[in-house]
C-alpha cells in the first residue's frame, strides 16, 4: 500500500489531538515495513530524524505555522492535487479534518463531537464551520477512525453513521510520561512546593472555574492544607471565552501557559495529584498521562472519561464543587488511598499503548485497502499475520518494560 497523511497537524501546536496524531504516525512508520508511507507537510519536517525510513517521503510544501486559513486552503485544494500526483492508495487524516472532494479511499480521525453536542463552549465560526464540514466528511470519508465508545456513540447518533462505517481504537499514553525525573528543568521555582495540577486548554468546557472555586474551598475548610494549584494551558481563539478568576487564594493559584514537553512530564511527576474535572472528553489523555507518571488523579464521571480511567481514579460530578473539593482532600490526606490510586493508575495505563494502536489503525488501513468502493463496509480484519504477530510482540515487551519501570521507579520514589 501507498498510504498518505494528511501532515498538518505537524506544523500546528501540539495540544492533545496533534500529540495524538503525532504519536501514531511515528508509530506507525517505526513497525510497518511492508508499506510506503507518503507524508504531506510542511517543509521544516523534511530531514526530521523521525520519518528518516526507506519505506517514508517527506513532500514538504506551503504550510506555515499559524496560518490557519491559508492551511485550511492547502487543505482542502492542494493536498487532494498532491495524493493523486504520488498515486496513494489510502488518504489517512489522523487530527479530525480532511479534503472534502477528495474522491479517493480515505479514512479520517473524528476525536469528538464537542461542538454539536454543546456549540456554547465554542466560537461562532468554529462552530458554524465544523458543522458544515465534519458531517460531510464522516459521511464521504471510506472508515472513520474514532477513540472511545462515548465518542463513536455520538457519531452513530448525531451523523446517522452506519456502526459498521465507525472503528474504536483507543488512543494511548506518550512515552515521554514514563521517563524518569530528569534535572534539566530550568524553571523549578513551582516545583520544590506542594501542588494540585491542572493540564489543559483554557476553555469552559474544562470545567476550571469549579475546580478554582473547589480549590478555595479546600483551602478555607482545611487551614492546614498549603498546597498550590498550577494550571498548565492556553486560550485559543476556536473556543468561546472564559474568565477565570481565583479569590482568597489567588497568588496560590498559578496559571503556567504552554510549557515544553520535558516541563510538562516534570510538573507531572512532582504533583500532589492532578484534578481534570472536564465536562467532556472524546478521550481525555491528562488523566493517563497523570497515572503514567506515578501520581493519583480525581477527575469527572462523565462523557469517555470513566471507560478510559476505569477504576484507577477517584470519579466526581464535575458540577458539584463539593464532591470535588471533598476528593482533592481525601488525595491530599490519605496516604494509604494515595498509594492504592497510583499503583492501579499504573496498571490501568498499560492498556493505552502505541503498538496496540498502531495495530488497530493498520488493520483499518488493510480493511479498506482490501475492498472496492462499491463494497459493503465490513468489520473483518485483514491485517497480515506477520505484522500482527509482530505488533503483539513489540506490544508485550514495551508492556514489560514499563511495568517493571513504574512499579519498582515511581512507587518507590514518590513523595507520601
Amino acid at each position: 500500500m501507498r498510504i498518505g497523511i494528511n501532515g498538518r497537524f505537524l506544523i500546528a501546536k501540539r495540544t492533545g489531538v496533534q500529540r495524538a496524531a503525532y504519536n501514531l504516525v511515528k508509530t506507525l512508520i517505526e513497525v510497518d515495513r511492508d508499506n510506503e508511507y507518503i507524508i504531506f507537510t510542511g517543509k521544516e519536517q523534511q530531514g526530521s530524524p523521525e520519518w528518516n525510513y526507506p519505506n517514508v517521503t517527506v513532500v514538504g510544501d506551503d504550510l506555515i505555522p499559524s496560518e490557519s486559513i491559508r492551511n485550511h486552503i492547502w487543505e482542502q485544494v492542494r493536498l487532494p492535487r498532491l495524493a493523486a500526483k504520488y498515486k496513494i492508495d489510502i488518504l489517512h487524516s489522523p487530527a479530525n479534518v480532511a479534503p472534502l472532494f477528495y474522491r479517493g479511499k480515505s479514512i479520517i480521525h473524528i476525536h469528538d463531537l464537542c461542538f454539536v453536542v454543546n456549540p456554547q463552549w465554542y466560537s461562532f465560526a468554529f462552530r458554524t464551520l465544523y458543522n458544515l464540514i465534519i458531517p460531510q466528511l464522516a459521511k464521504r470519508a471510506t472508515k472513520v477512525v474514532t477513540n472511545s465508545n462515548n465518542s463513536k456513540n455520538d457519531l452513530l447518533q448525531f451523523f446517522g453513521l452506519p456502526a459498521e462505517k465507525v472503528s474504536l481504537v483507543y488512543w494511548a499514553v506518550d512515552d515521554v510520561f514514563s521517563l524518569p525525573p530528569t534535572q534539566e528543568v530550568k524553571d523549578k521555582r513551582y516545583m520544590e512546593e506542594d501542588y494540585i495540577l491542572y493540564v489543559g486548554s483554557l476553555e469552559p468546557r474544562k470545567n476550571i472555574n469549579i475546580l478554582i472555586e473547589a480549590y478555595e474551598k479546600l483551602r478555607h475548610e482545611y487551614p492546614a492544607i498549603k498546597t498550590k494549584l498550577i494550571l498548565i494551558g492556553g486560550e485559543s481563539p476556536l473556543f468561546a471565552s472564559v474568565q477565570l478568576k481565583a479569590r482568597e487564594f489567588r497568588d496560590d493559584v498559578i496559571f503556567k501557559g504552554f510549557v515544553t514537553d520535558l516541563e510538562l512530564g516534570e510538573f507531572y511527576r512532582r504533583a500532589k495529584l492532578v484534578a481534570y474535572p472536564s465536562l467532556y472528553e472524546g478521550f481525555g489523555l491528562p488523566p493517563l498521562e497523570a497515572m503514567a507518571s506515578g501520581v493519583p488523579v480525581v477527575t469527572s464521571s462523565t462523557s469517555s472519561i470513566p471507560e478510559v480511567v476505569g477504576n484507577a481514579a477517584l470519579l466526581i460530578d464535575p458540577k458539584d464543587r463539593e464532591q470535588l473539593t471533598k476528593a482533592m482532600h481525601r488525595v491530599l490526606t490519605d496516604r494509604t488511598l494515595r498509594e492504592s490510586m497510583i499503583k492501579a493508575g499504573s496498571q490501568r495505563v498499560l492498556r493505552f499503548n502505541w503498538y496496540r494502536v498502531a495495530r488497530g489503525v493498520l488493520a483499518v488501513y488493510y480493511e479498506v485497502y482490501q475492498r472496492q468502493l462499491s463494497q459493503p463496509l465490513t468489520v473483518r480484519t485483514f491485517i497480515p499475520k506477520g505484522i500482527w504477530k509482530a505488533l503483539r510482540a513489540l506490544e508485550g515487551y514495551k508492556t514489560a518494560i514499563l511495568d517493571e519501570k513504574r512499579l519498582q521507579g515511581f512507587l518507590a520514589s514518590k513523595r507520601s
